[in-house]
């Protein structure tokens, strides 16, 4: 059984302490999933929770049904429809039925989804079993994960952008139930993973088992994340979780403002869409940056100590001013960044700070 790999930012986040929201379900007592209903897929997405849950990434389990030989997930093709059964003969029900309504006869040949006991009897047992492993491949976009639990079920893990989505599709997940069609959707849970919960221990596991250049690589993906919120640089990681939407494969592809120097260095590249162009766009994707700091809970001890005295000596701006016109021949040629600019970095940087905190007392609280 392949475990998953650590390459996605969703398992960076075991190791940032996240509280982790999931959506789980199995098709339960099937040997088999009835013809034409799916491997149920998802997709992609990092989050911007409410404000009660502002501390908070998401992540969700979705239900998948009993094992076909090959499914959509893997193959990409969908399964034939299923073909239904011929009304007996001399029968000529007219398929509509009160010129509103589809005749009994038809919807009694609708293939049945997920009984409310099915439901209910996974439901339980998703709550209490732990998760054994997290694999790739099998649930529809590469950011999801499958996750197989103690019990022998399986659910896919997804990976949700912002909480208005993950919000959305429980919300969607109940008020099918309002109008009776509940039945076509996977079963959905809520369950928060606490840092030191034991349904996630094997995963905390394999994130201690990890090299010692993964967790050196780990450090510099910690200063990355701080260093594009501080500058609002939408053209690196926030673009690429945006294009998750469309592209399942965006994460696996090579970027071209990242790159790994040969003896394993992390090196920041065209940092252009950062700071004057980052700030005038920030309404369209701070819904981006934001969270995906937010998901960071360990950081350098000497970064975490920089953004400290920038937050009390509250002149982030004058001290970038400073610096940029000692080094620079040319900084009164280009410029420097307007009053307002000048304020959001220091806004950004008090973030920043404000966020340390809460993961030192949240660390301190395990």
């Amino acid at each position: 059984m392949r475990r998953a790999g650590l390459a996605g930012l969703g398992f960076v986040a075991g190791l940032w302490l996240l509280a982790v929201v999931a959506l789980a379900g199995l098709w339960s007592g099937r040997g088999a999933p009835e013809p034409g209903v799916e491997e149920a897929a998802s997709s992609g997405r990092l989050l911007r929770p409410p404000s009660q849950a502002a501390q908070k990434t998401f992540r969700a389990l979705l239900t998948l049904p009993g094992q076909p030989s090959e499914g959509p997930g893997e193959s990409g093709q969908e399964p034939p429809p299923p073909v239904p059964a011929d009304p007996p003969r001399g029968v000529a029900e007219p398929p509509v039925r009160g010129g509103i309504f589809w005749s009994r006869a038809l919807e009694a040949q609708v293939p049945p989804g997920f009984s409310a006991e099915e439901a209910a009897s996974w439901l339980r047992a998703a709550r209490e079993a732990r998760v054994v492993s997290l694999e790739r491949g099998g649930c529809g976009r590469s950011s999801n994960r499958l996750a197989r639990l103690s019990d022998g079920s399986r659910a896919c893990v997804r990976y949700g952008i912002n909480a208005e989505q993950i919000q959305g599709e429980a919300l969607s997940y109940h008020l099918a139930g309002l109008l009776g069609i509940q039945e076509r959707l996977p079963p959905l849970a809520l369950a928060r993973v606490e840092a030191r919960g034991g349904q996630w221990a094997p995963v905390r596991d394999e994130l201690r088992g990890l090299s010692q250049a993964q967790l050196v690589e780990l450090v510099q993906w910690s200063d990355l994340i701080v260093f594009d919120y501080v500058t609002a640089n939408f053209d690196r990681l926030v673009s690429n979780l945006f294009s998750l939407q469309w592209d399942p494969r965006v994460m696996q592809r090579a970027t071209s403002n990242l790159h790994r120097a040969p003896n394993g260095g992390l090196v920041f590249l065209d940092n252009e869409a950062g700071l004057v162009h980052g700030y005038r766009l920030l309404a369209m994707w701070d819904k981006y940056n934001e969270p995906l700091l937010r998901s960071v809970c360990v950081f350098r001890e000497a970064t975490a100590q920089r953004v400290r005295e920038l937050h009390r000596a509250r002149n982030a701006a004058a001290q970038l001013l400073h610096l940029y016109r000692t080094r620079e021949p040319l900084a009164g040629v280009l410029g420097f960044l307007s009053e307002q600019q000048a304020q959001l970095l220091q806004d950004r940087v008090d973030f920043v700070h404000k966020h340390i905190l809460h993961c030192k007392a949240k660390a301190a609280s395990l």
